[in-house]
C-alpha cells in the first residue's frame, strides 16, 4: 500500500515553532491530528486544534526521550536542527548527526512507528545544471551542514529498518512565505519595498526551485501520514530565476523602480541552477502544490503588510 491515511494520529514535530515546523503544525491540527510541538524558547505560536507545546532541548537525550515516554507519539516529524549563527558552517551541524540518532533511538523506544527526517537539497551535488533526483544525482555537499545531513541521510534507511520504524526523508528546495528569517531573499524584498527601500539584489540570472512554505509543509505532512520510505525531493520541479522572483514581489506591490538587480554581486561559484526532480514526490504521494508563483508572492506580501502594520 502506498499513498497517504486518513487515520488520526499523535504526531511529534521537533523544531516546531520554525518557519517549516509552524506551517506543519498547523496542517496537522486543522485535519485533527493530535500534535505535541517541541519549541527551544519563547514565545511560541499560538495555533488552533489540539496542539500541546512543549519546551526542550532537543540536544538534551535524557530530556527528548522523557518527553516520549510521556507522550507516545506515533509519529514523528523531525524538523529541529541546529540553526545558529554561520549555520551552514557550524561544527555543530555534526554534533546535530548524533541528536538526530538519539532522537530515533528514543522514538523507537518509545513505541514509535512512522517518522519523517527533514533533510535538505543541499545534501546534492550541485556542480551540474541539471534535475536533482532522488538516488541518481550524488551526494556531495559543500557545507557543513549539507554534510550532516547527507551523512544521516545514508545510515537513515537502515537505522529506521533496524529500529523498526517506518522512515522517509524529506529534501526540501528553496522556501519563502510568511513566517521567512527577514534576511532571506523574497523577506528582504518584500520588506524593503513596502517601507520604500530600493531591494539591492544580484543579477538574478541563478535559477532556483521555489516553493510557498505552506506547500512545503502539505507535501511534508502528506508524506509523513503515507507509508511511503526512502527519500523525497519537496519543490516545485521548476527553477526561476531569482530575478522573476523579485520582479513578481515588485509588480504586485508597485515599487519596480525601487529594484536594483545587479546591485550586489552574486556569491562565487554561485551555481546556475539548482531544480528538484519531484517525479516521486508527484507519482508516489500523489501531491501537487496549492500555490502558484503569484498567488504564492501575494499570500507572503499581505502576511508582511500586517506584520508591519502592527508595528506602527
Amino acid at each position: 500500500m502506498t499513498g497517504t491515511t486518513t487515520v488520526k494520529t499523535k504526531v511529534l514535530v521537533t523544531g516546531a515553532a520554525g518557519f517549516i515546523g509552524r506551517a506543519c503544525v498547523q496542517q496537522l491540527a486543522s485535519t485533527g491530528h493530535s500534535v505535541i510541538a517541541t519549541y527551544r524558547s519563547d514565545p511560541h505560536p499560538e495555533v488552533a486544534g489540539d496542539v500541546h507545546w512543549v519546551r526542550v532541548d532537543m540536544t538534551d537525550s535524557d530530556a527528548v526521550a522523557a518527553v516520549l515516554q510521556t507522550h507516545k507519539p506515533s509519529h514523528l516529524l523531525a524538523l529541529a536542527w541546529y540553526m545558529g549563527p554561520g549555520n551552514q558552517q557550524a561544527l555543530d551541524n555534526f554534533r546535530w548527526m548524533q541528536h538526530s540518532i538519539d532522537l530515533l533511538f528514543a522514538f523507537s523506544e518509545a513505541g514509535g512507528q512512522r517518522v519523517t527526517f527533514c533533510g535538505s537539497c543541499m545534501e546534492y551535488d550541485w556542480s551540474k545544471p541539471e534535475k536533482l533526483s532522488e538516488g541518481v544525482t550524488p551526494l556531495t555537499p559543500t557545507t557543513e551542514y549539507g554534510a550532516a545531513k547527507a551523512g544521516l541521510s545514508v545510515t537513515y534507511d537502515r537505522m529506521c529498518s533496524a529500529l523498526g520504524l517506518s522512515g522517509a526523508w524529506a529534501r526540501p528546495f528553496f522556501l519563502y512565505g510568511p513566517g521567512e528569517n527577514p534576511r532571506r531573499l523574497a523577506a528582504d524584498v518584500i520588506v524593503s519595498l513596502l517601507e520604500g527601500r530600493e531591494a539591492l539584489c544580484t543579477h538574478g540570472r541563478q535559477k532556483r526551485d521555489f516553493l510557498h512554505v505552506d506547500d512545503v509543509a502539505s507535501a511534508m505532512v502528506a508524506l509523513l501520514t503515507s507509508d511511503l520510505e526512502g527519500p523525497f525531493n519537496i519543490g516545485s520541479g521548476t527553477a526561476i530565476p531569482l530575478a522573476d522572483l523579485i520582479t513578481e514581489i515588485a509588480r504586485q506591490i508597485g515599487a519596480e523602480d525601487l529594484v536594483r538587480l545587479g546591485a550586489r554581486e552574486a556569491r562565487e561559484g554561485d551555481p546556475p541552477l539548482v531544480e528538484a526532480d519531484t517525479t516521486r514526490l508527484h507519482q508516489m504521494l500523489g501531491w501537487s502544490p496549492k500555490y502558484s508563483l503569484e498567488t504564492g508572492v501575494a499570500d507572503t506580501i499581505a502576511w508582511w503588510r500586517r506584520e508591519i502594520a502592527k508595528e506602527n
